[in-house]
């Protein structure tokens, strides 16, 4: 057996067949091993390398190129792959380091549009002007750091699992698709992708924390202490997503509170907060928040209410409470300011103050008065990134009138909604596309 073993060894020259200057030629030399190795391979990956040079920002135009130059890289640098089992996520490493080199370099490019001089003269010299629709370099080269940043952490996840995160996150495929193509069950993948969340949340925390934090990544003081981003944007200001959070007090009551990250903090008061409410009889038609999960179904609960609420006190100018005729008065932010000095900032608006003769008085935004309007209720259900400017003076038929405007920002339709400043009740809504 020991000389069938050494006999493999030993040409027909007798010696070694690495040694013998005959035979050696004859042998696949390394490199050319390597690439016949890895040529199938390396095909094979080329869709997943399509795909991934897309999810990095690559264009359609320039993934093939992007490929291309990714296994031109390989071969470049084939000895440092010292470890064959991990050629995929080798060949992925190589074309991410591709992808940022080529949106640095778009970046780095003038983006420049000719335009006439004279308008109807064909001879005139073209003038290089900036396109206005051109990347700004700056928020580019923000991106591209979040971008490397965010890669850094998805390196310290094992291949196959950091493939998964791409192809949900990054590609957005369905996960019983993701599921099929990575021959595992949607149970499995769901419970990887959890750990996966739950690293990823541990390396931005640990060990990228400072990167994390200057780039804005990590949650704020809100979102650690349990608070999570809803879909439903600030009608407020209309520039940032309302954040929400169930809170059980010492009585096992269950509070609902919206914050919006700049205005909240601006003006020192939740955009909603149903401990507040329930205290002025808001909330005498609201279902128990102990059967409601999640945060939509519990905003159009709250939105609703508001309008019960609404109706009794501006319509009927009833309580809520002890159901007694209510006196309303309308002020203005100077005036409430000089009302309750000392209490938190008041925004731009015209408020409504209530006035109970048995119970304690409170002061409303005039848009809890929009909300007795069906196609108020109707616009504000529908849309999640509405803004509502705040009330001004107007007229309408010939008489004074509260002008308020609902804005849809995604589609642009706008609602105008013109108040009696007295009875307030509507006197037109008009939708204008």
């Amino acid at each position: 057996m020991q000389q069938s073993e050494t006999s493999k060894h030993v040409c027909q020259h007798g010696t070694r067949l690495q040694s013998c200057s005959i035979c050696q030629p004859s042998l696949p030399h390394p490199d050319l091993a390597f690439a016949l190795d890895q040529r199938s391979r390396a095909e094979a990956a080329r869709p997943r390398l399509l795909r991934l040079a897309r999810m990095n920002g690559i264009g359609p135009d320039e993934a093939e190129d992007v490929v291309q130059e990714t296994y031109l890289e390989a071969w470049r640098h084939r000895e440092k792959l010292r470890e064959p089992e991990h050629f995929a996520a080798w060949l992925d490493g190589i074309c991410r380091n591709i992808c940022k080199r080529s949106i640095r370099a778009r970046a780095a490019r003038p983006q420049m549009s000719e335009v006439d001089v004279l308008e109807g003269e064909a001879s005139a010299q073209p003038v290089d002007l900036p396109d206005p629709f051109a990347v700004d370099p700056a928020s580019e080269l923000e991106r591209q750091d979040v971008q490397i940043l965010l890669d850094r952490a998805l390196g310290h996840l094992e291949a196959r699992t950091r493939e998964m995160v791409e192809l949900c996150y990054l590609a957005e495929l369905p996960q019983r698709e993701v599921a099929e193509r990575l021959s595992m069950s949607l149970g499995a993948l769901e419970l990887k992708l959890h750990r996966a969340r739950q690293k990823l949340q541990q390396v931005l925390h640990g060990e990228l924390r400072e990167e994390a934090q200057c780039l804005g990544l990590l949650r704020d003081s809100d979102e650690s202490m349990g608070w999570q981003e809803t879909q439903q944007w600030c009608w407020g200001c209309g520039k940032r997503r309302l954040r929400a959070t169930f809170e059980r007090g010492p009585e096992g009551l269950i509070t609902f509170r919206l914050r919006c990250p700049d205005c909240s903090p601006l003006y020192g008061d939740d955009v909603a907060n149903t401990d507040e409410l329930r205290r002025v009889g808001v909330l005498h038609s609201f279902p128990r928040l102990g059967a409601l999960r999640s945060f939509r179904p519990t905003f159009k609960h709250f939105l609703l209410a508001g309008c019960a609420f609404s109706r009794t006190v501006f319509d009927q100018r009833r309580c809520t409470i002890c159901h007694s005729n209510v006196q309303i008065d309308i002020l203005d932010r100077n005036t409430l300011e000089s009302m309750y000095v000392g209490s938190h900032a008041w925004p731009q608006s015209i408020y409504v103050r209530v006035t109970c003769p048995n119970c304690e008085p409170y002061v409303c935004e005039f848009f809890s008065v929009l909300l007795m309007n069906q196609d108020v209720r109707t616009f504000l259900l529908a849309r999640s990134h509405v803004h509502v400017t705040p009330p001004t003076m107007d007229t309408s038929a010939g008489q004074d009138a509260f002008r308020s405007r609902l804005l849809d920002l995604r589609s642009g339709e706008r609602l105008t909604i013109m108040t009696h400043p007295h009875t307030l009740q509507t006197i037109t809504a008009v939708l204008e596309a």
